[in-house]
């Protein structure tokens, strides 16, 4: 009896598409949207947005409260800290702000010209502001300079001479520029049309470069963007941030909580479960497991497990039918091999329950290329027991047992 109803858990419960997540909500009540954040240390971090907003925590996110300064409620579009008392924010009232004290006071800074974007530091000393004009400080935000007269919207430098911007050039048009002066000029690399626009750009290396944007707009290049490839074919909803950690792991994120996540350097994204609804806008990682989504409706989501990723690799060839194979090691601890096979181009979800029928994990919920696949799953976090694995695609499939030791 008790068999039969561990299997009618497994094959006629499971369908339901509540997820697990490692990401964790730190803030859950509706407040003011919540623009971005910055985090000088695994303790410390702030958050500005709508209405004047700056928030701080000092302990890892756990508490927010409410920093004061003078001014109006205007927006305050990004933040940047460069340790856990000096810092910056750049403000929709043609100013940026400066603090060296955490918080406690502001002074004001009002060289620029509109409304300010982003802002982004590549040391101490040196960093830019964009916005209708580019700015340039170089003795830590004490003075700015007017560097470009052109607008950026994102900007990423890779260092004091290489740099990217992307701007809106037109009805449902956007580029990507490249400088390598600091700002002073800038040279077109990447164009996009038919609403393709793009919102966020990063550069790994003076080669390798992903962007992300309206419409689900992925792409990558690997030549320092005299090519681009997309990632996606799925036209989406907007992804507004994206971050990379390695050249193999990263993030996009954007409208209505849809996060992506990447292990393989942009050959396969699976989307991320359990991020609240609202329009992302910014992520950041301090190391390659801790790091914060923050967006609209006050959401601010925390990972210290990379949110729990596996990794999938994928061999080509020609597969004749669908298969899920017996993990190895088995018994393990706390790392397996999860391995399968499909011979069609597919979406295919991969979840793992525990003995109550409970699901714990969703190593894959992706679209996948025909062939066979391996999925590294670490249970780290998980106790001894048996558990169970659940591959499911179009109208296959199949559940096999593994068991944890520990």
């Amino acid at each position: 009896m008790k068999k039969f109803i561990i299997l009618f858990l497994f094959y006629g419960l499971i369908y339901c598409d509540e997820l697990a997540s490692q990401w964790i909500n730190q803030h859950p009540t509706n407040s003011f949207n919540i623009f971005s954040c910055s985090f000088p240390s695994a303790q410390t971090g702030y958050v500005c947005g709508y209405g004047n907003l700056i928030k701080k925590t000092t302990n890892g996110g756990l508490n927010w409260t409410d920093i004061s300064r003078p001014g109006t409620a205007d927006n305050l579009n990004s933040v940047w800290f460069l340790n856990d008392l000096t810092g910056y924010i750049a403000s929709t009232e043609n100013y940026i702000l400066r603090t060296t004290d955490g918080g406690i006071s502001w002074s004001e800074h009002f060289p620029i010209f509109g409304q300010g974007q982003k802002l982004f530091f590549i040391n101490s000393q040196t960093g830019w502001c964009s916005s209708s004009r580019l700015y340039k400080t170089i003795n830590a935000g004490v003075n700015w300079e007017l560097v470009s007269n052109e607008p950026a919207d994102d900007i990423y430098f890779l260092n004091e001479v290489t740099g990217y911007r992307t701007k809106v050039t037109g009805s449902g048009n956007s580029q990507i520029d490249r400088t390598t002066n600091g700002g002073v000029s800038w040279s077109t690399i990447h164009t996009t049309s038919d609403f393709k626009i793009m919102y966020d750009v990063q550069f790994l290396n003076e080669n390798t470069g992903y962007v992300c944007g309206y419409r689900g707009y992925v792409a990558k290049t690997t030549d320092a963007g005299a090519n681009w490839v997309m990632q996606r074919n799925i036209q989406e909803d907007a992804y507004f941030c994206m971050r990379f950690i390695n050249v193999n792991t990263g993030w996009c994120a954007g409208e209505n909580g849809k996060t992506i996540v990447t292990t393989n350097g942009g050959t396969n994204w699976n989307y991320v479960p359990g991020i609240p609804f609202g329009r992302l806008l910014e992520i950041e990682f301090i190391n390659q497991n801790t790091g914060w989504i923050v967006g609209g409706f006050g959401i601010i989501v925390k990972t210290e497990n990379a949110g729990g990723l596996t990794n999938i690799s994928s061999t080509s060839g020609t597969v004749s039918e669908y298969s899920l194979y017996q993990n190895f090691p088995n018994p393990f601890n706390p790392q397996t091999e999860i391995r399968f096979s499909i011979p069609v181009d597919a979406n295919v979800i991969l979840k793992i329950f525990n003995s109550l029928g409970e699901e714990v994990s969703n190593p894959v919920k992706s679209f996948l290329n025909s062939g066979t696949h391996t999925v590294t799953f670490n249970a780290g976090n998980l106790p001894s027991g048996i558990y169970f694995y659940k591959l499911s695609t179009g109208n296959y499939s199949e559940v096999k047992k593994m068991m944890l030791l520990k």
